[in-house]
């Protein structure tokens, strides 16, 4: 039998007032849990209480039904908690709460719900062992969480009492994210441990109840690992969102606050000769003091740092880096240093980082975000350095295409705080063969000191798609592939003309070990080798800012200064990309036209310095 009831716009007022007088006589703290059951016949058909058609009309139809036909009976409950159930009774078993699990209104401390077991009346030792291990993860969850959470009370009110003493009234929603944020900080090695030590239990629970649901014994130990293998996955991103944890600390606790990761003042620092640019030195220090007869002195801008992952690598050595950055650059710089000393041992021991800020784009603040920490290692340092670098504002972006790039001021910082007799200076991209540091440190320390003696290291081109070479037989198979060619081959030839490829390739063949292939019989212009020398060489000329002439009038000056260059062989320098001839941009073209009007004044300089009677 069917239930036609025709509701009236009066039923939806009086259905709702009732909820709201059931509402106001709950009793404050207390659980209320909505439930009801259904019976599910196997004819198809369910009990008219619990089953409705809505329509407009009345349908007027009748509906025929075997009678005492078998059916399943399924309770289920709702509450502020979540659901409870589904639970299933079969036709002819009871019809009572004595055969499922009981759930108790929530611990006031721990805030977990205790759970009262049902014991079955023909219980299977399977099923108690089951019952007693959920008995004792339960218990064990409970004592950690309410540890836990006295502890978080006791804290939060130890701030508060803080910001109080500080004259801090009312607390904002801001000032507590602040402390959340720290507890956790110092409380995720805690979590971590928590974390695995209940995905252990629980995968002991679900093998358990594979156990006793399907009688799976034979394949429960693969099903255990396959289990222990998905959830390995889950606590390895559990952990990664734990650890996302800034080094930031609140202001009463005993941590410095969202401070900078360098050693770094803004108000100190060394402006150069006409104001342009201020330099400061080791605003991070490498682990390793610097050792040995040579030093790797480098600069670059912050959005081809990436490249120090490899040289530090092949170098094997210490190094000197000069970055140049600016505005909010320096935000995002210590960020992707902090994150490249944590990930990569050989530059957290051996880079020692130096600054050159421009005046026209200082940095308001020496603060970072550390908002790499959350990265794992296996994070492409390419890809987190392009990330960060997106998050510059658009004004800076356009800025860093057309800023006038200081190289030799950068050149300077990083080759005058090598601490080393000999330095090899380079720019970021160029990357020395493997070892590199520890041969030129025996090959220097067994020739006599020569004053006026440079060492040249062959510089080649790599192409992208091929990997990097480890000797100098792997970089001549390349070039004869076609993966490998002389530096600025088609770019600029003029500029490592005189280094003779070809005498260096025929005598790290026929020689092994470390030792000069030859001499350069004779300056030619624009040349710009990169070499290993004294650090009595003559600096950089730091009116050279931008494209053109800034390495060569170096060197022009050293041949000036009769300095000799002698090529070494078996040991190289190489750039990761094939250089091609493009056309300049406007502000290029200006940049390099500028240096070259400096130059023919500079050769004159010189002639007159060196008592030259004439210049090239």
């Amino acid at each position: 039998m069917m239930i036609t009831q025709e509701l009236s716009a009066r039923d939806f007022e009086t259905r709702r007032a009732v909820c709201e007088d059931i509402l106001q006589n709950i009793p404050v703290g207390a659980v209320l849990i909505s439930s009801d059951e259904a019976h599910f016949h196997l004819s198809g058909t369910v009990n008219k209480q619990n089953f409705r058609y809505w329509v407009t009309e009345n349908p007027q139809e009748i509906h025929q039904r075997p009678l005492h036909s078998p059916y399943v009976t399924v309770w289920c409950a709702v509450a502020e908690f979540g659901v409870l159930g589904p639970y299933f009774f079969e036709e002819n078993g009871p019809r009572t709460m004595n055969n499922v699990d009981s759930v108790g209104p929530p611990d006031p401390v721990s805030n977990l719900r205790p759970i009262k077991y049902h014991i079955p009346k023909h219980e299977s030792l399977v099923e108690r062992q089951l019952r007693l291990k959920r008995i004792e993860v339960a218990k064990w969850n409970h004592e950690f969480w309410t540890n836990h959470n006295l502890k978080f009370i006791k804290e939060r009110e130890a701030y508060k009492k803080c910001l109080f003493d500080k004259g801090i009234s009312t607390v904002t929603a801001d000032q507590m994210s602040e402390f959340y944020k720290d507890f956790l900080d110092r409380n995720w090695k805690t979590h971590m441990t928590y974390n695995f030590e209940w995905y252990k239990k629980n995968i002991t629970i679900i093998r358990m109840r594979l156990i006793k649901s399907f009688g799976i014994n034979r394949y429960s130990i693969f099903i255990h690992h396959i289990l222990f293998v998905l959830l390995l996955y889950n606590i390895y991103l559990s952990l990664t969102l734990l650890k996302a944890s800034s080094l930031s600390k609140t202001d009463c606790s005993n941590e410095k606050s969202n401070t900078s990761y360098f050693h770094l003042k803004l108000s100190n620092g060394r402006w150069d000769s006409r104001r342009m640019v201020k330099t400061f030195d080791n605003v991070i220090i490498a682990e390793q003091e610097q050792s040995g007869m040579v030093c790797l002195a480098t600069q670059c801008s912050v959005d081809r740092l990436h490249s120090i992952v490899e040289l530090a690598k092949n170098w094997n050595g210490s190094i000197s880096t000069a970055i140049y950055v600016a505005g909010e650059e320096l935000y995002y710089l210590q960020d992707y240093i902090r994150f490249l000393r944590r990930c990569y041992r050989s530059v957290r021991q051996t880079v020692t980082f130096h600054l050159a800020l421009p005046a026209n784009q200082f940095p308001q603040s020496t603060q970072s975000g550390f908002t790499t920490d959350q990265l794992p290692c296996h994070q492409d340092p390419i890809i987190v350095l392009s990330n960060l670098m997106k998050q510059l504002p658009e004004t800076l972006k356009r800025w860093r295409i057309r800023m006038p790039y200081p190289q030799n001021h950068l050149r300077n910082l990083a080759r005058l705080n090598c601490q080393t007799h000999y330095a090899l200076v380079t720019d970021i991209d160029i990357i020395p063969s493997i070892d590199s540091a520890i041969l030129l440190n025996t090959f220097l320390s067994e020739r006599p000191k020569c004053l006026k003696c440079v060492y040249v290291l062959p510089t080649y081109e790599v192409h992208k798609s091929a990997d990097s070479p480890k000797n100098v037989t792997e970089l001549i198979q390349l070039k004869s592939t076609g993966l490998a060619r002389y530096f600025h081959m088609e770019v600029f030839k003029l500029n490592q003309m005189p280094t003779n490829f070809l005498m260096f390739e025929k005598s790290s063949k026929k020689f092994s070990g470390l030792h000069i292939s030859h001499k350069v019989p004779k300056y030619q212009l624009y040349y710009e080798p990169f070499y290993v020398s004294l650090n009595n060489v003559p600096i950089y000329d730091e009116r050279f800012i931008g494209y053109g002439y800034t390495r060569n009038s170096q060197v022009y000056e050293m041949f000036a200064a009769k300095y000799q260059f002698e090529v070494l062989a078996n040991i190289f320098t190489f750039q990761h990309s094939f250089a091609s001839q493009k056309k300049k941009s406007n502000y290029r073209e200006i940049q390099y036209a500028e240096n070259l009007a400096l130059f023919t004044k500079f050769k004159k300089e010189i002639a007159a310095r060196y008592l030259l009677s004439h210049y090239l």
